[in-house]
């Protein structure tokens, strides 16, 4: 548990599984799932005492004449029926687990109908939203549904609710089934594509909104939005992961069913890793989603790229009279937003003043005798000066801030770095070597012979065309003659016999 919240096995985070009105799911209330399976043993466990203690007390009544013995042998029996009441306790803590497995399989193969068959799919296909755009957001959700509709769901009903008392296992059929999961891998590589086609769909198009906004009212959707619904499938193979290894702790290590489920466990746990990759993104992109609305949807800022780090309520301190103004900033890693409240009755909604770009900001303590807990930020559109309402409040924005901006740099430095490096790459590429014949400064090409020029160049000749003398950057790529290595632009460049390999004009013409 983190910060008193139940996680939710779904994706390992805390946040509310999406339930249909009418669906039952273990582990609703706010307990903790080892004690939720401890409390049923160990009820379990005292009856099973009581009649062991009431069983004694009535043959003690019959027989009052017991010998020195008995006492040992009543030791005896009560220590063997421990035993006996411990596996019972065990093996209905993976009895509760199987259970769970099922309920919330039921559930999960419900939800997926929804976005396959029934509502989603269907109702924008009658829309005529084009069929491309349609399969770019579910992806393979078809093939998902019909494994778990036709193959999983069917196989974990039948061997817990009618097998289980012969045959009390889950492992083999996970094993068996898991190597199908990997179509999940396709599922979840799509997902940000999906994301990217919602929003954009439902920022362009007045009927895609429309459509998917009268869906999400009805009761089956369960107010919950087609964002929500299609993060299901990319949740579900965590929960696998962590009702494995709850029923592997339970599970003694000479069980029958321990070596699959292990197998089980390892191939499951290679598709997580991807989920919970995916799930991270989609919070992010939730939380711009969030923040997009209460700007009036007026800020193009749902990109994977922006990550909202922090946001608050400010003072800006007026520089033609010194009043403080009420403000509010949302702290990207890229900019800041600084936004003035706007008066609405549903929810707080926020106007941008200004868009400050992280890239060349400085923030900086500003210490006023009569307005205390003020700093000021330095931007290339426009300076702020800023007052917090606690000193804790402002020592907390000054370092974000700051921390904030040395993780640009580093990230910008890091870019420049990796780009750089391609351009040298180039420069360090060794040109193909000629035939030499009459020594190591003259050279043979094939239209006869030149002379090379000197290796030993000037730094600033080599970063500039030899042809036209401009200096090399992003659109204008280097590249050296083939025969005497000088540095020339594609411009400039002579190709010999239709060739790609380039020259400069002066071994052209020679």
């Amino acid at each position: 548990q983190q910060n008193g919240k139940i996680p939710n096995r779904d994706s390992g985070i805390d946040s509310p599984s999406c339930a249909t009105e009418g669906e039952a799911f273990p582990n609703e209330d706010a307990i903790d799932e080892e004690d939720h399976y401890d409390s049923v043993t160990e009820t379990e466990s005292v009856s099973c005492c009581v009649t062991l203690d009431n069983k004694r007390d009535s043959t003690q009544d019959e027989d009052s004449d017991l010998d020195e013995g008995s006492s040992e042998h009543t030791q005896t029996s009560h220590n063997c029926h421990m035993k006996a009441s411990a596996c019972c306790s065990e093996a209905q803590k993976l009895l509760n687990i199987a259970k769970e497995l099922l309920h919330t399989e039921e559930a999960y193969v419900k939800r997926l109908n929804l976005l396959d068959q029934q509502v989603f799919c269907t109702k924008l296909t009658e829309a005529s939203i084009p069929q491309d755009v349609i399969t770019g957001i579910f992806s393979n959700i078809s093939s998902i549904y019909l494994f778990h509709d036709q193959f999983l769901l069917p196989e974990l009903k039948t061997r817990i609710t009618g097998e289980w008392e012969s045959n009390p296992r889950i492992g083999d059929i996970l094993q068996k089934l898991a190597p199908f999961m990997k179509m999940y891998g396709e599922y979840v590589k799509n997902f940000d594509r999906s994301m990217d086609l919602v929003n954009t769909w439902t920022q362009r198009s007045s009927q895609f909104k429309s459509v998917v906004q009268n869906i999400q009212k009805q009761e089956v959707c369960g107010n919950l939005t087609l964002q929500h619904h299609m993060l299901e499938p990319v949740q579900r193979i965590p929960r696998y992961e962590l009702l494995l290894k709850d029923y592997l702790k339970k599970l003694p290590d000479d069980a029958l069913d321990r070596k699959d489920a292990e197998k089980a466990l390892e191939l499951i746990s290679t598709a997580a890793n991807h989920s919970n990759a995916a799930i991270r993104k989609m919070e992010k992109m939730n939380k711009l989603l969030e923040v997009y609305e209460r700007l009036g949807g007026e800020e193009d800022i749902v990109n994977p790229a922006n990550e909202l780090i922090k946001e608050g309520h400010i003072k800006k301190m007026s520089a033609k009279n010194g009043t403080a103004q009420d403000r509010y900033l949302y702290l990207f890693n890229n900019m800041v937003l600084y936004c003035v409240p706007k008066l609405r009755l549903m929810g707080q909604k926020f106007s941008v003043r200004e868009r400050i770009d992280i890239a060349g900001m400085e923030v900086q303590e500003n210490v006023k005798q009569n307005v205390p807990h003020t700093f000021v930020i330095i931007g290339k559109q426009r300076s702020l000066e800023l007052q917090a309402r606690t000193a804790e409040e402002k020592e907390d924005w000054i370092q974000v801030i700051k921390a904030t901006i040395e993780r640009h740099k580093q990230n910008s430095e890091t870019f420049n770095k990796a780009f750089s490096s391609s351009f040298s790459r180039e420069d360090d590429h060794v040109p193909e070597s000629p035939v030499s014949v009459d020594g190591p400064n003259s050279f043979m090409d094939s239209d006869g012979l030149h002379e090379r020029k000197s290796s030993k160049k000037k730094e600033k000749e080599k970063q500039t065309c030899r042809g036209c003398h401009e200096s090399f950057n992003f659109t204008k790529r280097k590249h050296h003659c083939k025969s005497c290595g000088v540095p020339i632009c594609a411009k400039c460049s002579k190709t010999l016999d239709n060739k790609t390999s380039r020259v400069c004009p002066e071994c052209f013409e020679a």
